[in-house]
């Protein structure tokens, strides 16, 4: 592994701790100005042990996030080619080809940086607070609403139509939603099953776009 590998991966590590502590400090903050306290903090967002078998179901189950992105890899070029372009993570992933840095940054972006960072904000915090205020059918319904629509902003700055963001919306918003049913009505409440179903579909996405 050459120096210039090296400082990749270190920063790809980098990147993927701070996003996680950035995404998990908003629950942190909200949470300590509640119970005046840390301790608990974990159990509140659901990092705990799932119930049996809920991992497996989760493995099934993670073609529910990687359909959205399926889809917008077949119908819009110009989102694949902004997604690989030189100055992007993916276009870097290009660069090195399939080896074992490319693996090792795929697996700090799909695993970390991405998936386990939206689990503790979307389904760590946002899911769990909305099921808790409106029960869990419309708690659910909203939150899946509200991260299939954060995901429009992988569209800023390219042309896209309006059937191709709808459709993406609401397919992604239908992997937040199956995400947090697993979660809370199998899983135990724990967070974890819905991070192995998000970061296996992130992983094979982000393969299809670096070694694809």
């Amino acid at each position: 592994m050459v120096e210039g590998e090296i400082v990749l991966i270190t920063n790809a590590v980098i990147s993927a701790v701070l996003q996680v502590l950035l995404f998990t400090a908003i629950p942190f903050l909200i949470y300590l100005i509640a119970h005046r306290r840390a301790k608990g903090f974990f159990e509140y967002i659901g990092l705990h042990k799932p119930a049996r078998r809920t991992m497996l179901y989760a493995t099934a189950l993670s073609a529910a996030f990687l359909l959205p992105t399926l889809l917008v890899l077949l119908v819009s070029p110009d989102f694949r080619a902004a997604a690989t372009a030189p100055n992007t993570v993916m276009g870097q992933l290009r660069f090195y080809g399939f080896s074992g840095t490319s693996v090792i940054l795929v697996g700090i972006k799909a695993l970390v940086q991405t998936s386990f960072s939206e689990e503790i904000l979307f389904r760590g915090f946002v899911a769990k607070r909305l099921i808790a205020w409106l029960g869990f059918g419309w708690g659910n319904l909203l939150q899946a609403l509200i991260f299939g629509a954060v995901h429009l902003l992988l569209f800023t700055g390219q042309a896209f139509s309006l059937p191709l963001a709808v459709g993406f919306v609401l397919l992604t918003g239908a992997g937040g939603w199956i995400s947090a049913y697993l979660n809370e009505c199998v899983g135990n409440g724990s967070i974890l099953p819905s991070w192995w179903m998000h970061g296996l579909a992130n992983v094979v996405a982000d393969a299809l776009l670096a070694f694809g």
